[in-house]
C-alpha cells in the first residue's frame, strides 16, 4: 500500500524575481508539477517583493510604482519523499523561513 499523502513546504523570498527562479527550478530541475506550486503575497496587498528586482532593475529603468509591500510567499505540495528536495531547491534560491506543514 503506497502512501498518497502530501506536504506543503513554503519560504519567503525577498524579490518576484528570486520566487519565480525557485519555481522555475523545480519545475525544470527537479520535474515537480507546475500546479503544485504556488506564488502570493506574504501579507494582504499584492507585493513585488521587498525590493525592485530583475532586468530593468540592473538598467535603472524599473517602474516606479512597483508594490513593494512585503515579500512573496511560495508553497509546493510534494509527496513526502521530495520534501528535502524542495528545502534544498528553495534554500540555495536565497529563501527564508522554510517551513512544512
Amino acid at each position: 500500500m503506497s502512501d498518497n499523502a502530501t506536504t506543503s513546504v513554503s519560504a519567503r523570498f525577498e524579490t518576484r524575481e528570486a520566487a519565480d527562479y525557485a519555481i522555475e527550478h523545480l519545475v525544470q530541475q527537479h520535474g515537480l508539477n507546475r500546479a503544485d506550486i504556488f506564488a502570493e503575497a506574504e501579507g494582504e496587498n499584492n507585493t513585488a517583493g521587498n525590493r525592485i528586482s530583475g532586468g530593468d532593475a540592473n538598467k535603472g529603468d524599473a517602474a516606479e510604482d512597483a508594490p513593494l509591500r512585503g515579500a512573496v510567499k511560495v508553497s509546493a505540495d510534494v509527496a513526502q519523499a521530495q520534501v528535502e528536495i524542495v528545502e534544498g531547491a528553495f534554500r540555495e534560491m536565497g529563501g527564508q523561513d522554510i517551513a512544512r506543514r
